[in-house]
């Protein structure tokens, strides 16, 4: 008995730094979600809302009538597209922090791309939305093939395929507006 004790005390004390003091969890249903399908959605929404403030931009800043249809289809395409993200993410139960926030990654607006398209008009304006916006595009399609290939989320991988899509129909738009 007393060693009983003494190893219970020892686990006691190993863990202690790893125990909670709220409520213990209770067992519900296992979660459709996978990892993939957590990263694909914390990563594709802030991706699609820093896209979508670039193209909002084209109609003050851009010289070229094709950027502004170019950017104001992406747009139109981006809001429908961000509504069912964001519907996503909060049936995965995933907070709308942004967990990608300063990080560079291929396809990603960031504030300072953000920064230096309000700052700029013309031509110059034009060849730097439209860079960021065709990278966004073509990113759009790699990360939908593999949260198709490896989401567990039925409807996940759905929306993925509508992504793509779009990100692939948005390439040709954009190329064509270059």
């Amino acid at each position: 008995m007393r060693r009983l004790l003494l190893v219970g005390a020892a686990v006691v004390a190993t863990m202690g730094g790893c125990a909670t003091t709220g409520p213990a969890p209770t067992a519900g249903p296992a979660s459709p979600f996978n990892p993939t399908d957590v990263a694909w959605l914390q990563l594709v929404v802030p991706m699609t809302e820093n896209a979508l403030s670039a193209a909002r931009l084209a109609p003050s800043r851009a010289a070229s009538p094709a950027v502004r249809k170019a950017a104001d289809s992406v747009s139109g395409a981006q809001e429908g597209l961000l509504v069912r993200l964001k519907a996503a993410r909060d049936r995965a139960g995933l907070p709308a922090a942004d967990v990608h926030s300063g990080h560079r990654m291929p396809g990603m607006v960031t504030a300072a791309d953000l920064v230096a398209l309000r700052t700029g008009s013309g031509a110059e304006f034009d060849q730097r939305l439209i860079a960021l916006l065709r990278a966004h595009a073509a990113q759009l399609v790699v990360l939908a093939k593999g949260e198709q290939t490896s989401g567990a989320d039925a409807e996940t991988k759905r929306l993925a395929g509508e992504v793509g899509a779009e990100g692939a129909q948005q390439e040709k738009e954009l190329a064509n507006a270059a």
